[in-house]
């Protein structure tokens, strides 16, 4: 008998082969349809509830802020500064006397400015403070990541922009800014992550009219030929009153009117320009992610956040309800709270969870493991886990 196939059974059996072939293919792409619902559902899940897995009681008088600080917290009051863990036990102090104390966190250095006032310091966790005092009051402070200090300074006359190597014995003061009064009055200032460059933003009145100028330094070999000016912009119609560097050579302005994003601390060049027509209620960001919360309005959603990637694509945007004290963005969720509710937002829109506290909510910060939370209220600070 022969073993060869006539044409109609190898019809068959090729039918049979692709149909095999077309339900693996069918049955891979179900799994891992299945698998991504799963995985979505599972980082998208909703929460309501916690338990409270420990206790500890607040070591202050409640006159004490907190700021975070990666893995740890800074505290700090009128009469001194302290690093603390999650649970508030103390890993180091420093002390002094300030009227408006401000911290400005960059790195492993921590700038405590008095504003108003004369004096700062600054900490890095590993020894003890530096002092810093200057002849003219401090409107502003911003820090660098090796600890250069710049101040933005009030005279009766004018006001100016100074940097300063705390760690320098022989010259603190490095690099001096008079401002020019063509520029107009300096309302806000920082200095790059690296030390090599700072962005101010000034509001001067032209034709009657409010508007923002903003000058672009640079300390290096680039800017020596010219007052370490490479660079400035007029903004007829926005008023931009905060600056941040998102990395050593791309900055963010943020205006009444929207944000705009710079690149290029030598050279710069403005790459984002995003305007909203809305009343801006906060601003939030990282070197990643950029956010805005906008007033609608409405009674029953009066909040929208728009989310942005740093070249300007909005990669979400939604309505929402809930009051808030304070929001932050802290790596890839956003975290916000009221005298009596806290929640958390992920960056796609999804209310992560939102619940409300009884005991009252003083902070909200995020905690080391998934799902791990730090509620700090008059009297205790609760380590949380969503349930």
């Amino acid at each position: 008998m022969s073993d060869e196939m006539n044409p109609a059974e190898a019809k068959v059996s090729l039918w049979h082969n692709r149909m095999f072939i077309v339900i693996c293919l069918a049955s891979v792409v179900v799994a891992v349809g299945i698998f991504i619902l799963l995985i979505n559902g599972y980082i998208n899940k909703q929460y309501t509830e916690y338990e409270v897995l420990k206790e500890t009681q607040r070591q202050d008088a409640g006159t004490e802020r907190y700021i975070n600080n990666d893995d740890s917290l800074i505290k700090y009051s009128k009469d001194g500064i302290s690093g603390v863990d999650m649970e508030g036990k103390t890993l180091w102090t420093g002390s002094y006397e300030m009227s408006n104390p401000s911290v400005v966190i960059r790195g492993e250095y921590i700038l405590v400015a008095d504003i108003g006032g004369k004096d700062a310091v600054i900490y890095n966790g590993k020894h003890e403070a530096t002092e810093l005092s200057v002849d003219y009051e401090i409107k502003q402070a911003d820090v660098s990541k090796q600890g250069l200090a710049a101040l933005l300074l009030e005279d009766s006359s004018s006001d100016m922009i100074n940097i300063y190597n705390p760690y320098d014995v022989s010259s603190k003061l490095l690099v001096k800014i008079p401002t020019n009064v063509d520029d107009g009055y300096p309302v806000c200032m920082a200095i790059s992550p690296d030390g090599t460059s700072v962005v101010a933003s000034y509001i001067c009145v032209v034709n009657g009219t409010a508007e923002s100028r903003v000058v672009f330094y640079n300390f290096s070999d680039v800017g020596k030929n010219s007052d370490c000016i490479v660079g400035a912009k007029n903004y007829q119609k926005s008023l931009v009153t905060d600056v941040h560097f998102l990395s050593d050579d791309q900055v963010v302005l943020f205006a009444d009117s929207g944000f705009y994003i710079w690149k290029g601390m030598k050279q710069p060049k403005q790459i984002v320009r995003k305007k909203v027509r809305k009343n801006i209620k906060s601003i939030f960001y990282n070197k990643s992610a950029i956010g805005l919360v906008l007033d609608t309005g409405s009674k029953k959603t009066p909040y929208h956040m728009d989310i942005y990637n740093t070249k300007g694509n909005k990669t979400s945007s939604f309505d929402f309800a809930n009051d808030y004290n304070d929001i932050q963005l802290d790596g890839n969720e956003i975290l916000f709270y009221s005298a009596k509710e806290c929640g958390v937002f992920r960056l796609n829109g999804v209310l992560r969870f939102h619940a409300s506290v009884e005991e009252g909510v003083d902070y909200f910060f995020r905690g080391n493991g998934r799902n791990h939370y730090y509620l700090f209220n008059d009297s205790t600070i609760q380590e949380i886990k969503l349930k």
